[in-house]
């Protein structure tokens, strides 16, 4: 064997063991094809290269899907209806405490507390599991149908992408005109939507629908200079505010006027700085193209949202609730029936796909990897319980024809110099953030709480005042 076919073999061969997947134009197997979709979108693109799958194959996967969603579904629903008939019975309990006498003495009322604290707790985790099912499910399961598309048609768009830039007709794209950004124009009339934000605003806080900033000049310093970096780099014709707000919620959302919000749960949750960025460009992205503006009105802030906010707020906390859908999670909204239109939010297919873009150019012309907006969507996908990051997809639905659109529009962006992916600064930054809410936890905090009695004992310390079966 000549030298060069000598390399070759080893190559294909390491491909194989190494990687564990077929070598190029040979099928794999439909079980290889499934297990690939664990892993991230950066490696299926890289993969797409190497790998071929039957359309039949790809079909099998997809029908796979199919029952392991139902499957997990049903497994929720039974989940939460063994939370439920645990509620009736420590709620019989509490009725045969009732029972026993007009008055309670010391030892009836710290078992009646006791009672009442297993029920809120079996009530929350009831919700969880109905929050679950209903939106952490699909979502966990979009992205992987997704993931299986992007590996099936990559390699054709891929082809389709190279015609395009060799025929010089790449921007004839929707926005091709890259070089152009900040000279071009998106949408006219932006600075109209500042009042509209300003209002909104007012509204909200008035509402006690907006959580409260958070106070750190350091991290507040930092994140302005990243925005700020982002605006110059962007369409955006006015001012940016940019505001960190306390809460917990894996989100960000924008405003009309160019307001944009970052919780400190998002900022928790990024693993570079490129990865926050990719938000942020995506955020700012909606202000340029005034998408809030078209279909954020001041009637859905003021009387939608607020309407499910205030029932929220009396049934649940008795105290500041979250925005509409973006803290949903927090706040149980789903478990109480309201969800809320992604349209009545300023959120549709079109228009997310058109952040998507911008918010990619964005981040490259600012001189980050514009791949952390997808780095970040992945990991929250991916991740395991469901609930915690469920409302970041009620704001930004993980489908398909987004990622291929995304990582089209990454392929067409100009190549050359150094894309930053993370910091320094950042990762100090997070971490003293990580400390200063760890410290606040331990004290106690101040954040609103599904719990209506704040001196529940811890579930490992409480006693059980009736058997297990109350116990999941």
């Amino acid at each position: 064997m000549t030298r060069r076919r000598v390399e070759r073999a080893i190559s294909l061969i390491l491909i194989v063991a190494l990687a564990g997947f077929s070598s190029p134009g040979q099928p794999a197997s439909s079980s290889g094809l499934a297990e690939l979709l664990n892993r991230s979108y950066l490696e299926i693109l890289d993969r797409s290269r190497r790998v071929s799958y039957s359309n039949a194959e790809f079909e099998a996967v997809r029908q796979k899907l199919g029952r392991e969603e139902e499957a997990e579904k049903k497994r929720l629903e039974a989940e939460q209806k063994g939370y439920e008939t645990q509620i009736k019975s420590v709620r019989r309990e509490l009725e045969a405490l009732n029972r026993r006498g007009s008055r309670d003495d010391e030892a009836t009322a710290k078992q009646r507390h006791l009672l009442h604290c297993q029920i809120l707790r079996l009530e929350n985790r009831a919700r969880q599991a109905e929050i679950a099912r209903k939106q952490g499910v699909p979502v966990a399961f979009d992205n992987r149908r997704a993931k299986l598309a992007l590996l099936q048609q990559w390699p054709v768009e891929q082809q389709r992408i190279e015609a395009s830039l060799e025929a010089g007709t790449a921007r004839s794209r929707r926005y091709g005109n890259v070089e152009d950004i900040g000279i071009r124009t998106i949408a006219e009339g932006q600075e109209k939507d500042i009042k509209m934000g300003q209002d909104a605003i007012r509204e909200m806080t008035a509402y006690g629908l907006m959580p409260p900033p958070w106070e750190d000049p350091a991290l507040n310093r930092y994140i302005r200079e990243i925005a700020d970096n982002i605006a110059v780099h962007s369409d955006l014709k006015i001012p940016l505010k940019v505001t960190i707000l306390d809460s917990e919620e894996v989100n960000a959302f924008a405003l009309p006027g160019g307001y944009l919000y970052l919780n400190t749960g998002l900022i928790a949750r990024t693993a570079t700085e490129s990865e926050l960025v990719g938000v942020m460009a995506h955020e700012l992205a909606h202000v340029t193209a005034r998408h809030s503006a078209k279909l954020m009105k001041r009637a859905t802030i003021a009387g939608i949202i607020y309407q499910a906010a205030q029932v929220v707020a009396m049934v649940m906390t008795g105290g500041v609730v979250g925005i509409g859908a973006y803290y949903a999670l927090q706040y149980g909204f789903f478990g109480l029936g309201l969800v809320l239109d992604l349209a009545l939010l300023g959120v549709s297919r079109e228009y997310e796909d058109e952040a998507d873009q911008l918010g990619v150019q964005y981040a490259w012309k600012s001189g980050y990897d514009p791949r952390g907006f997808i780095s970040l969507f992945d990991q929250l996908a991916m991740e395991k319980g469901y609930v915690t990051t469920a409302s970041f997809f009620r704001t930004h639905p993980p489908y398909a024809e987004r990622i291929l659109s995304t990582f089209r529009e990454l392929s067409f962006l100009p190549t050359g110099g150094d894309l930053q992916i993370d910091s320094r600064r950042f990762q100090e930054m997070k971490r003293e953030m990580l400390k200063r809410q760890e410290e606040r936890r331990k004290e106690g905090g101040n954040r609103p709480s599904l719990k209506r009695y704040p001196d529940c004992p811890a579930e490992e310390d409480e006693p059980k005042v009736a058997t297990d079966r109350h116990h999941h």
